[in-house]
C-alpha cells in the first residue's frame, strides 16, 4: 500500500504495542516480530515494583525526564534500576526504557555495551535532550563477522526506541515541535520562578477551583491547582512550535513532554497537539509558558464559572 507518491520504500516495519497494565502513559511493551530486540517503557515510579528476576537480563537502558536523558548498559538491569531509583542524582527522572534481547535471541552485556556507545554519540549528535554525563562509553572490541548484526541490532533499538516515545536519537516527524537542545551547563543560572521539577502522568485530587488558558485563537488547555503546583490537564492543547522568547528550562520541559509519547495528534490541526495524561508544574505561569510554547504569564489562566463548563475547542 502506497500513500505518498514520491516517498521510497527504504525497509517495511511492523512495531506491536502491547500495554500489560492497561492505561495510555503505563507499561508498554514495543516489539516487532523481525527484531532481535524489544522495548519496555514505564513510569520512573514503578522502578521499585520491578521483580528483580524478570529484569535479571543484559540489557541498555535510557533514564528520561526534564529534558535529560542518562544512558546505561549493565549485566542485570533489574538490580541497576533499583540502584539508580536511590540515587538523588537521578531524580529528574520520569521514564525508563529499557533495551533487551527479544524471545529467544541471546542479547550479551557486548550488545549493550555497543548500544550504549553509539546511542549516546547518536543523542549528543541529535541535541534533542540534554546528556547526563556518567562513565564515558566505550566501544566494546567487535568480531568483525559480528558487526551486520550489531549494526542491525542498533537500527532496530532505534526504531523501536522512536515507536515507544523516545525520539532523541532520530529528528522528530514533527518540524519545529521543540527547539533543539545543547548541554546545559550546570553553572547556568535560572530564575527563581522557573525552578522546580515537572512530573508527568499523575493522578492528584482537585481542588475546588479550576482554569481555561486560550492562546493564539486556536489553543485551549484546563488545569487546576494541587497543593503548590499546578496541573495540566489530559485533553488540553499543547502548542507545536516553541517561541524564541521561551526560556531554556521551559524548552526543555517542552522537549520532555513531546520524547514521553504524552501528546496525540488532532485531527485537522497542524500547529498544536493534545495532551493525553495530567502534568504537574511549579506555577500556574510555567504552566502556561509550557503548553503556549511562549514567554507567557499566569494571567493567561481564567476561573472556569462551575456552572458553566465549557467545551473542548478542535
Amino acid at each position: 500500500m502506497s500513500l505518498f507518491k514520491s516517498k521510497a520504500v527504504l525497509a517495511r516495519s511492523t512495531t506491536h504495542i502491547y500495554r500489560p497494565c492497561g492505561g495510555i502513559a503505563d507499561v508498554r511493551e514495543v516489539t516487532d516480530r523481525a527484531a532481535h530486540v524489544r522495548v519496555l517503557d514505564f513510569p520512573s515510579t514503578l522502578i521499585s515494583d520491578i521483580i528483580a528476576s524478570e529484569l535479571a537480563c543484559p540489557a541498555f537502558y535510557a533514564m528520561v525526564g526534564s529534558g535529560r536523558i542518562y544512558l546505561g548498559e549493565t549485566n542485570n538491569v533489574g538490580r541497576r534500576l533499583g540502584e539508580h531509583a536511590a540515587d538523588p542524582q537521578k531524580a529528574f527522572v520520569q521514564r525508563v526504557f529499557v533495551v533487551r534481547g527479544a524471545e529467544g535471541f541471546r542479547f550479551t552485556k557486548d550488545t549493550a555495551v555497543y548500544l550504549q556507545y553509539t546511542l549516546t554519540q547518536a543523542a549528543k549528535a541529535g541535541r534533542a535532550l540534554q546528556v547526563m554525563a556518567g562513565c564515558p562509553p566505550r566501544l566494546p572490541e567487535l568480531d568483525p563477522l559480528d558487526v551486520p548484526l550489531l549494526e542491525r541490532i542498533l537500527e532496530d533499538s532505534k526504531r523501536l526506541l522512536f515507536d515507544a516515545g523516545l525520539a532523541a536519537f532520530e529528528p522528530s516527524p514533527f518540524t519545529g515541535a521543540h527547539e533543539q537542545i545543547a548541554e546545559i551547563p550546570a553553572s547556568e543560572t535560572v530564575e527563581a520562578d522557573e525552578t522546580g521539577p515537572m512530573e508527568i502522568g499523575v493522578d492528584l485530587p482537585r481542588g475546588g477551583s479550576e482554569f481555561e488558558l486560550r492562546y493564539d485563537d486556536t489553543l485551549w488547555a484546563h488545569g487546576y491547582p494541587a497543593g503548590d503546583r499546578f496541573v495540566v490537564a489530559a485533553g488540553s492543547d499543547i502548542r507545536i512550535t516553541t517561541n524564541p522568547s521561551a526560556s531554556a528550562v521551559n524548552r526543555a520541559r517542552r522537549a520532555a513532554l513531546f520524547d514521553a509519547g504524552v501528546l496525540s495528534p488532532i485531527p485537522g490541526a497542524s500547529d498544536r497537539m493534545r495532551l493525553t495524561v495530567d502534568v504537574a508544574l511549579p506555577s500556574m505561569a510555567i504552566a502556561a509558558a509550557v503548553a503556549c510554547g511562549a514567554h507567557v504569564d499566569s494571567s493567561k489562566w481564567r476561573a472556569i464559572d462551575p456552572n458553566q463548563r465549557p467545551l473542548m475547542h478542535l
